[in-house]
């Protein structure tokens, strides 16, 4: 549906006018989504709060790391198997992605890449087990363009068919070389004219802008069938795209904001916290307004730590798979890059 949307519809959700073409034009489906959720035992709330789509972080702590640290403690894991729904879910994107661009898996070089940071490029490195076909794992920095022909590995010369890119959209359509030459145009190009498949990109943009969440909202209930009607009531807080709209106490996100930067809560009027990064890239953006929930807290090492529960969704091909779960706290009410990783275990 989103898709199919307009320009000026998508414009007004908070597209980035640059990203319009290819998420338009993009059919392959999101293999994998995050979902963060607010679950307070205590209070009875369970809603979905954001859907990180197209490039979710925190993979190994919730498909692998929860297990190796359970059986370490002597207790047994949440859950079992999700090796096994990651690597057929990979598989069948890369097949999709075969498909796409009209060649045979066997014949493509998939690429993966992303940010040269220690954690990025050691998830991608993880990830790379679980790709049975040619590849190769390489920073972001190391990405060519050839004659707006082909994408390649600089170092190893090697053209790439499908690439498993973990960065931002909004970030890629800024981009430039070192001689300031933007690359978005040549990148685009390529997609297309079906020159290069990526991986959990244009489509999977189109549905990480927290605008989507106000999409919802703005359908009502009388948009869905009944049975999805009584979980979007249920599991969906109310979103708006105008502070008008939710009275004098929210929770406002930028559009386009990660990693719990340039948030803010307003109760009563007042603002009451705020992220402790304000970065204008984040601030300077469109805001949606979220209903204020109260997060469940855990008591940790003697100090209150605000918890954050997420999940995992992976296209099983018939339909998304519910494989992995995990938990972040953090000392602050925002969850953002300083908050921990909670391993979780069950007891035997």
């Amino acid at each position: 549906m989103i898709r199919d949307f307009d320009e000026e519809t998508l414009l007004e959700y908070g597209f980035p006018e640059e990203t319009i073409r290819v998420v338009k034009f993009d059919r392959l489906i999101p293999f994998c989504m995050r979902l963060d959720w607010c679950w307070n035992e205590e209070t009875g709330v369970h809603k979905v709060i954001e859907a990180n789509v197209q490039t979710p972080s925190f993979w190994f702590e919730c498909i692998e790391g929860n297990a190796r640290v359970a059986e370490h403690f002597g207790m047994k894991p949440a859950e079992f198997g999700l090796k096994e729904v990651l690597s057929y879910s990979i598989a069948q994107q890369l097949q999709s992605a075969a498909d796409w661009i009209g060649k045979s898996i066997d014949n493509c070089k998939i690429g993966l890449t992303t940010l040269n940071n220690t954690e990025d490029m050691g998830t991608m490195r993880w990830l790379n087990q679980f790709v049975s076909s040619e590849r190769c794992t390489f920073p972001i920095e190391e990405l060519r363009i050839k004659d707006h022909q082909s994408l390649f590995h600089e170092k190893t010369g090697e053209a790439i068919d499908i690439l498993f890119m973990w960065y931002p959209l909004e970030w890629a359509i800024h981009d430039r070389d070192s001689n300031g030459v933007k690359l978005w145009d040549a990148l685009e190009e390529l997609i297309l004219k079906r020159r290069i498949a990526i991986v959990n990109f244009a489509a999977a943009f189109s549905l990480q802008p927290k605008s989507i969440f106000a999409l919802i909202s703005d359908l009502g209930l009388d948009f869905f069938p009944t049975e999805l009607a009584e979980t979007v009531y249920e599991f969906f807080p109310k979103t708006a795209q105008t502070a008008d709209e939710m009275g004098n106490t929210y929770f406002a996100k930028p559009v386009l904001g990660r990693q719990g930067e340039g948030c803010f809560s307003m109760i009563n009027g007042e603002i009451g916290v705020q992220s402790a990064n304000q970065d204008p890239w984040y601030t300077e953006q469109d805001y949606v307004y979220q209903e204020l929930l109260d997060f469940p807290t855990l008591e940790i090492g003697g100090r209150s730590m605000t918890a954050l529960w997420s999940t995992w969704l992976f296209d099983s091909s018939k339909f998304y798979k519910a494989a992995g779960v995990g938990l972040r706290v953090s000392e602050g009410k925002i969850t953002d890059d300083y908050s921990y990783w909670c391993p979780i275990g069950i007891r035997t």
